[in-house]
């Protein structure tokens, strides 16, 4: 089965100066009129020969394509923000409607401020009542204070003498724990010291049954080098016999140093008691003038409803001042929705209006998986809306598909427009042409030569008269010239017009190109 290839399919498209399609269809006529001639003569002159079909050939040659994408989609803006109302008020007037243009600055609607002043004026005699009423009841508590802050001054000091003598209670303790490790380590060196002084006293046997074999008749080489080898291992041991004694704190002083820390252990303990007991009579103290005072509780209760009042007051002059201000626009933009109508109460965080950028335009486009292989960001573009052209690149691709009507899967593709000006009307439909690049140097083969089956793409050859049919790889696609990775060489003849007729192996014959340029070379150009 074959297929012709469906240039649609990539969307890869370019258009080609009037003057080459004029040369085209000229040449494709007068082919067609030699073929007839050439049937016709066939026909009704007769002759020996069986007519042999003529094909229409061109060169693979090297040259440079240039690849865009036609494509089209919605006007965009790329910021868009919704207003949402910062205080429960009733709207006042909304100055403007909905597909406005609005400049930073300008008022997108405004409150009445009527009932947030009443608000406001109530909370602050409120506020001012309770500080009235909590002023009276710390003066009363405060009468009392002086004794409190005598016996919690004296608790301090006392805790901070305990601490102190806790902390000397907690060293000598160590101490004492470092002299029992070291007696410890004593005993374990003492160990380690008879087990070296035994292998010393082992390796001397040794030197000594050689040193006699010496004497005696003289040693082998091996026994020499073993001698040699045993001296040296006994002074190792004994080096280290000696370091492992000077490492050893003596049993003496380590008995000596733990009765001194008993003793002051003791002392310490003595004066910790008396500290503690000093305390207790503090802190009995500073219990009974708590009576007199008020509790913590109370105080934090008095404080929590000063700060209540307080946060009460201020928030309702927050939402004065910004009912006051009203709603701004914060950027240049258009005004895509107005939500609310004027005199309605708006909830705080009820949406009110949205504003679109008029400076963060784009192109909003769905594109196919076949076209999205050849997409990147920062791709450059033109757009035409209106018969304005405007310079654009792609600043978004997303990574989610989304099914359309037809059931088909496209990617949203977003072409941010870089000179937007006050002509572009979101939610119109504007034209791109996506630069998708040049390939330069390439081997190149006429579109109209490349046909598809289920193995892939092909073309075919003429070589020697016959029909040669060769797969190929294709790359980059303008709307003339197909890029060809593989399958052909520079030079090679493919046939541009293909149907049902053409077949691998038979024999054909081309049309002659000095007849074409003939023909082509009396056109006149307009």
């Amino acid at each position: 089965m074959m297929f012709r290839k469906n240039q649609s399919r990539t969307g890869i498209m370019e258009q080609k100066p009037k003057k080459k399609i004029k040369k085209w269809k000229i040449a494709a006529a007068v082919i067609a009129v030699v073929a007839a001639v050439r049937i016709i003569g066939g026909i009704f002159l007769g002759g020996k020969n069986e007519y042999i079909p003529m094909v229409d050939t061109a060169e693979v040659t090297e040259g440079d394509i240039t690849s865009s994408l036609d494509t089209s989609g919605v006007i965009a803006s790329e910021l868009t923000r919704v207003y949402a109302s910062p205080v429960n008020a009733q709207i006042g007037e909304i100055p403007v409607v909905l597909g406005q243009s609005v400049r930073k600055g300008d008022y997108l609607l405004t409150y009445d401020t009527a009932s947030l002043q009443k608000s406001y004026d109530i909370a602050e005699l409120q506020a001012k009542a309770e500080n009235a009423a909590s002023s009276d009841t710390l003066q009363k508590s405060s009468e009392s204070a002086g004794d409190l802050a005598a016996s919690a001054s004296e608790i301090n000091t006392l805790q901070g003498q305990i601490d102190a003598l806790n902390g000397e209670i907690a060293a000598l303790q160590a101490q004492a724990t470092g002299n029992e490790l070291a007696g410890n380590k004593n005993a374990a060196i003492n160990e380690e010291i008879a087990a070296l002084t035994a292998e010393t006293e082992g390796i001397a046997a040794q030197i000594a049954a050689l040193e006699s074999k010496q004497e005696q008749g003289g040693l082998t080489e091996s026994e020499k080098t073993k001698l040699s080898n045993l001296k040296k291992e006994q002074k190792t041991k004994e080096k280290s016999i000696e370091k492992k004694k000077k490492s050893m704190k003596k049993s003496v002083d380590l008995a000596n140093s733990q009765t001194t820390i008993q003793a002051q252990l003791t002392q310490k303990n003595s004066e910790l008691a008396e500290l503690q007991g000093r305390l207790a009579e503090a802190e009995a103290k500073n219990s009974a003038a708590e009576a007199g005072i008020l509790s913590e509780s109370a105080k934090a209760n008095i404080s929590y409803t000063r700060q209540a009042s307080k946060l009460t007051l201020e928030q309702s002059a927050d939402d004065l001042s910004k009912a006051k201000a009203g709603i701004a626009a914060d950027f240049d933009g258009i005004v895509t929705e107005i939500a609310v109508s004027s005199g309605t109460a708006a909830a705080e965080g009820t949406p009110l209006i949205t504003l679109a950028s008029a400076d963060d335009m784009c192109i909003e486009v769905l594109v196919s998986k076949y076209n999205l292989e050849n997409l990147k960001t920062d791709q450059e573009a033109e757009i035409y809306f209106q018969d304005k052209e405007y310079k654009g690149k792609i600043s978004y691709i997303s990574k989610i598909a989304q099914s359309t009507e037809s059931g088909s899967a496209m990617v949203m593709v977003k072409i941010h427009i870089e000179n937007p000006d006050d002509a572009l009307i979101l939610g119109l439909d504007a034209k791109a042409v996506i630069n998708l690049g040049t390939a330069e140097n390439v081997l190149v083969a006429p579109v109209s030569s490349v046909n598809s089956d289920i193995q892939g793409d092909f073309v075919y050859v003429v070589e020697e008269d016959v029909v040669v049919k060769k797969y190929v790889t294709t790359g980059m696609s303008s709307a003339e010239e197909m890029e060809i990775k593989s399958g052909l060489s520079k030079g090679e003849k493919v046939i541009t017009t293909v149907d049902s007729s053409i077949m691998e192996g038979m024999t054909v014959a081309e049309n002659a190109q000095q007849d074409l340029e003939t023909v082509l070379t009396t056109e006149t150009v307009e």
